[in-house]
């Protein structure tokens, strides 16, 4: 059985060359292509696919210099940190998509407070001195047979941002999973 998710494109986020080298990310679009295959071998194998939504606290409406240099440093500091099958993406102001193919819930959070940990770094180093921090959202799934994988990747990614969303209602520079 063959299953066609649409032109295959290499995101930016799993080649090591482009992530030194420059700083745009993938967007949605190639993020949610590459969810989809990443579930799909992820069926035939058996393994869970972990996705991360990660929010720079303070920044979501925000769309001035200061927020656009803050989404730079800390995606300059998150990309290093990722494996080079995993990756990075930009899904909105203020909020990157973190996509980890082979990782459980334990590693995914292991891999998340590393990640905030970084990302306060990031800032602290930056033009301003107030450091910055991030809450995440994570979800995990195994994905079955008999479902749907472009469903499934967007049900995953809205699974993370609901989490997310309780994760900055509990306050600023969380992790948070689904239960």
């Amino acid at each position: 059985m063959a299953l066609t998710l649409g032109p295959v494109r290499q995101p930016a986020g799993v080649d090591p060359a482009l992530r030194e080298a420059s700083t745009v990310l993938p967007g949605r679009l190639a993020a949610l292509d590459y969810l989809g295959r990443v579930l799909s071998l992820a069926e035939r194998r058996g393994s869970t696919v972990t996705v991360m939504v990660v929010a720079i606290d303070g920044v979501a409406g925000d769309r001035t210099h200061d927020a656009t240099d803050a989404e730079r440093l800390i995606a300059q500091r998150l990309a290093p940190r990722l494996r080079t099958h995993e990756l990075l993406a930009h899904w909105g102001p203020g909020q990157f998509l973190v996509v980890l193919p082979d990782a459980d819930t334990a590693s995914a959070l292991v891999l998340a407070s590393d990640l905030r940990q970084c990302a306060a770094a990031a800032e602290a180093t930056g033009p301003s001195p107030q450091p910055r921090s991030v809450s995440i959202g994570l979800h995990s799934r195994r994905p079955t047979p008999d479902q749907d994988l472009r469903e499934l990747a967007a049900e995953m990614v809205v699974a993370a941002q609901r989490v997310l969303e309780v994760t900055q209602a509990n306050g600023p520079g969380r992790i948070e999973i689904e239960p």
